[in-house]
């Protein structure tokens, strides 16, 4: 059936590709192979089905290569564990497919048809889908037609079965007026941050690691050359629906007519919002921002990047009527060299792998408080400090919180939890809720946050379920592992 859909060129893929293969294994583990002949070295049993090292081999590879391309270096005991964490995504993926499958849930052939026609990355300069660049894509990660259409099945059954379990959510108006005393209420809590900054004596990054960083991500360090300008569009249209109603000849002598007001003296930015017909632009007294260059039509360009900052055009005609450009402001471009760029090499690279080791220790005190129950004894084992938050509530700006999902995460927590690790700009947060302050019920307040919190308390309870789900499809199959062929 593929192989007849092959032909008449209709394919899809389920996630929008900019490194497909890539994206993919980062969210799980996702790709999956059915051929197991080549290797027979299984690493699992779930009743009749096997995952082997196959499978879990090419999402490794990948993976590995993620890590490489960052600079992190992994060690021979967190490679075990993160094949370890791969494993257990792909069981888990069997056990919802199967799932699926008693329950009913298909991908035809034609819906797996029409998403991979969709994908940019298999499209031609017409936007319609090219045989051609999608074979060479598939052919140059390796990828077989037959095995990548598969995947993209499997991924769709497991989209419906998420639909499935998110439809059927529900919640009463008293648990989401109570979802919102709860996230209204003020909290203190103690918290650890594992910062790689104060760990930087334990991270070592030598002279060719860093070189090798640079290879692979030296585009990264090009800057283009660059300019902010502002415009003022006039534009001629004489048609009976026109707003101004402008010929030619008239449009090009009122453009003429606020040159000459700038020039006088004249402010430029009121006179964009007063006549520029640029709507984007108008209101904002002309200002266009940055653009590099191939971002605007040539002739705007040229006049553009010619001009220093500050500097007013003569009037410029391009498509769109005639313009008036001022530059606001102009940045040179930068070609890199190893030399130019080390320091900021060696930041990144620290960073990178002193991110990974702070995930490490954070993880490592995280499971000692799940054995002890002690916050404040897994973080003297683990050598960093409990530093305590005074009373704050939801909309507060802490100082000393440099993460943007922490105070979501711990309004979320009743007193006594410990969170799981949150991550920060620098490393990772674990935090305990030691008390806080109820408020009163605010229905002004309420009302405004109603959808808001009913998103949030709807992902809370699709989480548990899912969560739930998982648990009881493990407790049910009979899984053997075979972690010792890892």
């Amino acid at each position: 059936m593929m192989n007849e859909l092959r032909s008449r060129a209709k394919f899809i893929l389920w996630f929008v590709i900019g490194a497909f293969i890539l994206s993919m294994i980062a969210v799980g583990g996702i790709m999956m192979f059915e051929d197991t002949r080549e290797n027979p070295d299984v690493l699992a049993k779930i009743g009749k089905d096997s995952v082997t090292y196959t499978e879990l081999g090419e999402i490794w590879r990948n993976r590995l290569q993620q890590m490489y391309d960052r600079g992190i270096k992994v060690s021979e005991e967190r490679e075990k564990e993160m094949k370890k964490e791969l494993l257990s995504s792909l069981i888990e993926q069997k056990l919802k497919l199967d799932y699926a499958h008693k329950t009913g849930i298909r991908a035809h052939d034609d819906e797996v048809a029409e998403y991979i026609s969709t994908i940019p990355a298999f499209q031609g300069v017409d936007g319609s889908f090219d045989k051609r660049q999608y074979m060479n894509f598939l052919y140059g990660q390796r990828i077989r037609p037959d095995d990548f259409e598969n995947q993209q099945k499997q991924m769709l059954v497991l989209a419906k079965l998420s639909n499935r379990i998110w439809a059927g959510i529900k919640f009463t108006e008293d648990e989401l007026k109570e979802y919102f005393v709860k996230r209204s209420r003020g909290l203190t809590a103690d918290y650890v941050y594992f910062n790689y900054k104060d760990f930087l004596s334990a991270i070592k990054i030598s002279e060719d690691k860093m070189k090798d960083y640079y290879a692979v991500n030296r585009q990264n360090y090009v800057k283009p050359e660059r300019v902010k300008a502002s415009h003022i569009l006039i534009q001629a249209d004489a048609s009976p629906t026109s707003p101004t109603g402008l010929t030619d000849e008239a449009a090009l002598k009122l453009a003429e007519e606020i040159l000459g007001k700038i020039k006088g003296g004249a402010d430029f930015a009121e006179l964009a919002r007063k006549h520029s017909a640029d709507p984007g632009s108008g209101e904002n007294g002309g200002d266009l921002g940055w653009f590099e260059k191939g971002m605007m039509v040539p002739e705007f360009e040229k006049a553009a990047f010619e001009l220093k900052k500050g500097g007013l055009s003569p009037l410029v005609k391009t498509q769109f009527g005639y313009h008036i450009i001022k530059n606001t402001g102009k940045e040179d471009g930068f070609e890199p060299t190893y030399e130019k760029v080390r320091s900021q090499v060696l930041e990144e690279l620290r960073k990178n792998e002193g991110k990974e080791l702070m995930r490490k220790k954070a993880e490592k005190m995280r499971e000692t408080v799940t054995s002890s129950g002690d916050f404040a004894s897994a973080a003297k084992e683990s050598n960093i400090p409990v530093k305590k938050l005074p009373l704050f509530r939801e909309n507060d700006k802490l100082s000393a919180i440099e993460s943007e999902s922490f105070m979501d995460i711990v309004f979320d927590l009743n007193a006594g939890d410990v969170s799981g690790i949150i991550e920060g700009e620098n490393g990772f947060y674990i935090a305990k809720i030691t008390g806080g302050s109820k408020s009163k019920f605010d229905d002004k307040k309420f009302a405004e946050k109603r959808s808001e919190l009913a998103e949030k308390l709807k992902n809370i309870k699709y989480d548990d379920v899912y969560k739930g789900l998982l648990e009881g499809l493990r407790a049910q199959a009979d899984i053997e592992m075979f972690e010792e062929n890892l």
